[in-house]
C-alpha cells in the first residue's frame, strides 16, 4: 500500500495500476458497505452502492475532479456515498411502493437522509466507519513491524479484551510484557494512521 493517502489517490488515477486500485478497494469498500448498511440498505443495494461510489471516485480522481484544497478526501467521498445511498433508497421505494421503516423517529429514511439537520448524525456514522477502516488497515500494516508475539498480545488483550494474566500465560509472557506490547502496537498504529492521513 502507498505510504500516504495522497500517494494512493495519485496512484489510482492511473487506470493500469492494479496494485493501487486493489489498495483503494480494500481500504474504502468495507467502510462504504458498512455505512450504506447502517443507513438501511439491503445487501443487494449495499453491493450496488459500494461499487457505484468506488467507480465514481476512481473516475473523478482520474479526471482530477477531486480538489484536495477544498477539503479532505474522506469528506468528499462522504458526499458521494450519501447521495448514492439516498438514490438507492428512492429507487427501492419506486420498485417496492411500500412504506419504509422509520429511522430514529423521523418519517422515513429518505426524508431523514435528505434533511440537512440529520447531517451531524450521518457524519458521525461516517467518521466511525472511517476510524474502523483505518484501524483495520493499520493493523494489517503494523503486524510485520511489531512482530507476531507483540501483535498477538495486543489483539488478545486490547481487542478481544481478555485478562492480562490469561494472555500472558497463553503466550509465555509476563503481564508487564503484555502491557509493553500493547503500548508498542498502539504507537505503531498511531504512527501509521498519521503517516497515511498526511496530505
Amino acid at each position: 500500500m502507498q505510504t500516504t493517502q495522497t500517494n494512493l489517490l495519485r496512484a489510482v488515477r492511473d487506470s493500469h495500476n492494479r496494485q493501487a486500485w486493489g489498495d483503494f478497494y480494500r481500504l474504502y469498500a468495507p467502510m462504504l458497505r458498512h455505512f450504506a448498511h447502517r443507513l438501511g440498505l439491503n445487501e443487494t443495494d449495499v453491493d450496488d452502492v459500494t461499487q457505484e461510489v468506488l467507480i465514481i471516485a476512481q473516475r473523478s480522481l482520474q479526471e482530477h475532479r477531486y480538489d484536495p484544497g477544498r477539503g479532505r478526501f474522506r469528506g468528499w467521498l462522504y458526499g458521494i456515498a450519501r447521495r448514492q445511498t439516498l438514490a438507492a433508497l428512492r429507487a427501492r421505494r419506486r420498485r417496492t411502493r411500500i412504506q419504509l421503516a422509520p429511522l430514529d423517529g423521523l418519517l422515513d429514511p429518505i426524508q431523514q437522509l435528505a434533511d440537512p439537520r440529520v447531517d451531524t448524525a450521518l457524519t458521525s456514522i461516517w467518521q466511525q466507519e472511517w476510524r474502523f477502516a483505518m484501524l483495520d488497515e493499520a493493523l494489517r500494516h503494523v503486524r510485520a513491524e511489531v512482530g507476531e508475539k507483540s501483535f498477538q498480545a495486543f489483539c488478545r488483550y486490547a481487542i478481544e479484551r481478555r485478562p492480562v494474566g490469561e494472555v500472558a500465560d497463553e503466550l509465555g509472557l509476563s503481564p508487564s510484557s503484555v502491557y509493553v506490547y500493547k503500548s508498542r502496537v498502539l504507537e505503531a498504529i498511531r504512527r501509521w494512521v498519521r503517516q497515511f492521513e498526511t496530505r
